[in-house]
């Protein structure tokens, strides 16, 4: 991404800062003036195993940020920011879209998560071939019909094949993705929509098929990817930490660039926090972080903001959500240079 004059000085000063600190031999987090960070990340997620990798590797400790971090339960997770529960957080987008609607003073300051996530069906499943063939099926999906995966899904089916995922299958059935992977093992669903952590399972996985990637259809159309999690804050946070936020995007860009260079030393070490284990799974992990399918920059360039601002009127001009106003729920990069 485009770096700034300032921006650059900025980085270039804190770099000094912690050279100057290390030949003292003290540590840079330590001091009165380093900040604390709370943020809170899903559980099963890949992005809980690249936070533990950035933080491992001192990504924010070295930028006098200290973060909290924990995992939670989706419900939490998703409301982190109306509640108060953490500073800078990456929940689902369409949730945080319909908060800024409701008058909550929120704004995307950063992508996260790409929409990689995909649907399945069992291999040796031949009466499933597409979304079309849904009608009349068992359908699962994760956490909730309202989840981004789900609304993102629902949208793009709807539009490319003009299937409605909720009105025109048998059930639909929204579970945790633990416990869809079970019920479609098991026979008890047909197909499922997975998140994160389970659409690497899947993937990896011979006894599963996919049967439909948004991530695919939308860089196809656009070049880039769909949000997912989108790193959001309140307004009056920002205005008051600029550069703090600055910061630790650049400690997650970094983070995100450690765990894509050593992958499988990374899932190890902290894969069970994005529920993987297996080889296989990790394997599929090095080559989507190598087609950068997970992740999307740090920061929100106007094209890209743009890009993402057309999905979210797709999504209104299918009544699934009501549009906020666009000055006010991206900020882009260029706000870091206006503190």
């Amino acid at each position: 991404m485009y770096i700034s004059r300032r921006r650059a000085l900025k980085s270039a000063s804190v770099t000094a800062a912690v050279a100057v600190s290390g030949c003292l031999g003290e540590s840079i987090s330590g001091t009165d003036s380093s900040k604390t960070i709370a943020v809170r990340e899903v559980e099963s997620s890949v992005s809980a195993a690249v936070f533990r990798w950035g933080i491992e590797n001192g990504v924010w400790s070295s930028r006098n940020l200290e973060l909290d971090f924990q995992t939670v339960p989706y419900g939490r997770y998703n409301r982190q920011l109306v509640t108060d529960e953490s500073d800078i957080g990456a929940p689902a987008t369409v949730a945080q879209m319909e908060f800024m609607t409701d008058g909550e003073p929120l704004t995307f300051i950063g992508p996260q998560q790409n929409m990689f996530n995909r649907m399945f069906v069992r291999a040796d499943d031949s009466s499933i071939e597409d979304p079309t063939d849904l009608v009349d099926k068992r359908l699962g999906v994760p956490a909730a019909v309202s989840s981004t995966t789900t609304i993102v899904h629902r949208a793009l089916i709807d539009e490319t094949h003009g299937i409605d995922i909720i009105e025109d299958t048998a059930e639909t059935r929204a579970e945790d993705p633990p416990v869809l992977w079970e019920l479609l093992q098991d026979g008890e669903l047909d197909a499922i929509s997975e998140f994160s952590g389970y659409t690497i399972r899947g993937i990896a996985d011979e006894s599963t098929r996919t049967i439909f990637d948004p991530h695919a259809i939308w860089t196809e159309r656009t070049g880039v990817g769909l949000p997912t999690t989108t790193f959001t804050v309140r307004q009056d946070w920002f205005d008051e930490n600029r550069d703090i936020t600055e910061r630790f995007l650049q400690g997650w860009g970094e983070s995100v660039s450690l765990f894509r260079s050593d992958a499988e030393t990374a899932l190890n070490q902290f894969g069970r926090a994005a529920g993987i284990s297996d080889p296989d799974e990790a394997a599929v992990v090095g080559e989507l972080m190598d087609n950068d399918t997970v992740f999307g920059p740090p920061f929100y360039e106007e094209s890209l903001a743009d890009s993402h601002w057309s999905f979210f009127e797709l999504l209104a001009d299918r009544q699934v959500l009501d549009l906020p106003d666009r000055d006010t729920a991206i900020t882009t990069a260029d706000a870091f240079d206006q503190g």
